[in-house]
């Protein structure tokens, strides 16, 4: 069952517009959390990092994400790897339907990173 919160860093590093459903978060899990995250047409993270590496595979739509120096158009079936540390972006640039990520994550490794992944 998805829950209706977010975390703090998606708070601050995407757009207004985008909305997190997690469909398992830490806990019940341990080692990864799963999410979707919707981007409204134009919608985007900007450039971030963090201390766990993820995947994202789209569900839907159309976008652009950065992963370092590396830009990768994304459609419908595609699938990208975030290393730890790695700055990395996403950008909705369909201008009529909602670019949808299905994200696995792993888990904070420092305190810091907890709070990044604080409930909001």
């Amino acid at each position: 069952m998805a829950d209706n919160y977010s975390w703090q860093y998606i708070a601050d590093t995407h757009s207004d517009s985008v909305r997190i459903e997690v469909l398992m978060g830490i806990p019940p899990a341990s080692e990864f959390r799963i999410h979707n995250t919707y981007f409204k047409p134009g919608a985007g993270a900007w450039p971030h990092s963090h201390e766990w590496e993820h995947a994202m595979y789209i569900i839907g739509g159309t976008g652009r994400i950065t992963v370092g120096d590396k830009v990768i158009e994304v459609k419908k079936g595609s699938m990208v790897l975030v290393p730890i540390g790695v700055t990395h972006s996403v950008l909705n640039t369909n201008n009529n339907e909602e670019l949808v990520v299905f994200g696995v994550s792993g888990p904070p490794k420092t305190e810091a990173g907890w709070a990044q992944l604080k409930k909001i």
